[in-house]
């Protein structure tokens, strides 16, 4: 079985990059063919071909090469923003080129009428044209079904997968029997997008200071260079840190973490927070990861921050609305009831065991042999 993986790849440094890179490293008894897509820069470069995206001719060529190779399936990965066109659209010029079997997986979802109608009809002809189309939560399936009015049986559900990591405790540095002495330790970890709400985060520990609340909060990530927009928002970041005076308590370590990085970081910090301000922000990476290594999380709430709640209940701490006044009343919450804080992350990072990347591998291996069968 020979897969063709269309997608942006770990030199994109993007979430989606490492998600196929991890689902190829799930599946050792496949052969894989890279197809990378990009904007110029940072190129793959163990790829059988590449597109970049920025001109819809590039993507008719990369699909007429996949068209014409040896693979017997089609892994293609969607979010708009790695297609090219001002609503992702140029996707559809791979797809008029694309005669093998499709198995697509869709990181972006939402409602009925709150996209442009353009990326709705992008959504229906790739789940129309793919033997198996993957979203990664139930609620994600629901979201798109009823937004495309599509069947329940036209979509199926895959996890987002995480490595297996070894679990580590972490213990609040102070006093443990003084609440108001211990100093709590904070992370995100991603890129510096404007819907991932930080400055409501840092607005909401900006209060929690002023009530005298000990904290530590790391930020970690780096702009993406294909996306200009990302470097003012971490302009504007760094503004808000200095306005609010927190300086002493927050650190932006502006850099691409690699995945042990990442680690090390969520297993340095006891919650990971993440206060996207997109209702139906459908995907996360991090979020998985911060569960996986035994720490909750602290999210505003979103769709994919719902469907872990619904799945880990007490993993995930859920502020009451987006806005920074919930956000720290939920962290509030968490200093007030993690009075034993260590004793359920063992139980945490157990419960996340069929997340792992074996178990999603073996998902997408049964859909790639599926759709090969289909098509003989």
């Amino acid at each position: 079985m020979i897969v063709a993986h269309v997608s942006t790849f770990p030199q994109m440094k993007c979430g989606i990059a490492f998600y196929v890179s991890d689902l190829i490293d799930s599946l050792p008894m496949l052969e894989h063919h890279k197809y990378a897509l990009h904007y110029g820069i940072n190129l793959t470069q163990d790829a059988v071909c590449h597109a970049d995206v920025s001109t819809p001719v590039n993507l008719k060529k990369l699909a007429r090469a996949i068209s014409q190779s040896k693979c017997d399936v089609v892994s293609l990965q969607h979010e708009f923003g790695i297609w090219g066109g001002v609503n992702g659209e140029f996707i559809v010029d791979f797809l008029d080129e694309t005669i093998k079997p499709l198995i697509s997986t869709l990181h972006t979802t939402f409602r009925n009428s709150s996209r442009p109608a353009v990326q709705s009809s992008i959504l229906r002809r790739i789940v129309n044209q793919s033997a198996v189309s993957f979203v990664l939560t139930p609620q994600s399936r629901e979201t798109l079904c009823d937004a495309l009015s599509l069947s329940h049986d036209a979509v199926s559900v895959v996890p987002h997968g995480i490595p297996d990591i070894p679990f580590v405790p972490l213990t609040f540095a102070n006093n443990r029997a003084d609440k108001s002495a211990r100093s709590l330790k904070l992370c995100s970890i991603g890129f510096f997008r404007p819907d991932k709400g930080l400055e409501e985060t840092l607005r909401a520990l900006s209060v929690l200071k002023s009530q005298g609340v000990a904290f530590q909060y790391v930020i970690a990530g780096s702009p993406q260079p294909q996306f200009m927009e990302q470097q003012s928002y971490l302009r504007n970041l760094k503004r808000t840190i200095s306005e609010l005076s927190l300086e002493d308590r927050v650190l932006l370590d502006i850099r691409f973490l690699n995945r042990s990085e990442q680690i090390q970081l969520i297993q340095d910090s006891h919650v990971g927070i993440f206060a996207y301000q997109t209702p139906y922000q459908s995907s996360s990476g991090t979020i998985p990861l911060v569960m996986a290594a035994g720490r909750p999380v602290i999210c505003t709430p979103f769709e994919f921050a719902l469907a872990k709640k619904l799945e880990l209940d007490d993993g995930v701490i859920l502020a009451r609305d987006f806005g920074s006044a919930a956000i720290a009343d939920a962290i509030s919450q968490f200093i007030l009831t993690e009075c034993d804080y260590g004793s359920r992350d063992p139980r945490l990072n157990r419960q996340t065991r069929e997340w792992l990347w074996r178990t999603v591998g073996s998902a997408y291996n049964s859909a790639f042999y599926k759709a090969h069968a289909g098509q003989s």
